[in-house]
């Protein structure tokens, strides 16, 4: 069996899970954002129908088809969830 590229996520609950993300570095490299998220979804069924956003280092990952390697993002690096919450769009006068 061959190696298999992951993941480390910290949770909305700060709860760590690993995701298993492609079996060779290209298919790792070339995992795009929204691809990812997919696979968080599968991992965490509570994220289903949620905002929520993903952050590298202190980058946050918004735009769907970038890739890993865009971010030089590794195997075994850790991403954050933040869940996205209602409201604090305008300012209080």
């Amino acid at each position: 069996m061959g190696k298999i590229y992951q993941i480390l996520v910290l949770g909305i609950k700060g709860e760590r899970k690993t995701i298993d993300v492609a079996s060779n570095e290209t298919d790792f490299n070339n995992t795009t954002i929204l691809a990812f998220k997919q696979k968080l979804t599968e991992k965490f069924p509570e994220l289903k129908g949620q905002a929520f956003r993903v952050m590298y280092t202190d980058v946050q990952l918004e735009n769907d088809t970038d890739t890993f390697s865009k971010y030089q993002i590794q195997d075994r690096s850790t991403i954050v969830l933040i869940l996205r919450l209602p409201g604090g769009s305008e300012l209080m006068g």
